[in-house]
């Protein structure tokens, strides 16, 4: 009886883990595809000619939600 209670709990935080695994993988790929979008919309707007605040704005979008992950994990 013990043995399978704990096999059970065994189990279900194996599951846990692995749905931890999955969540923080997605949250990667799309913070990469933000970051790359917004990257690629600071070249394309430096390359119409726009205003050089607008590019600087775009790329510091990835950078500052860089910075404010870095600060909420301490």
């Amino acid at each position: 009886m013990v043995e399978r209670e704990q096999q059970a709990r065994q189990e279900i935080d194996k599951q846990a883990i692995i749905a931890e695994i999955k969540d923080t993988r997605r949250g990667h790929y799309i913070g990469a595809i933000i970051a790359v979008v917004a990257i690629g919309a600071s070249v394309y707007t430096a390359m119409i000619g726009a205003h050089w605040s607008v590019s600087v704005a775009l790329v510091g979008l990835p950078i500052a939600a860089i910075i404010n992950s870095i600060r909420s994990k301490k």
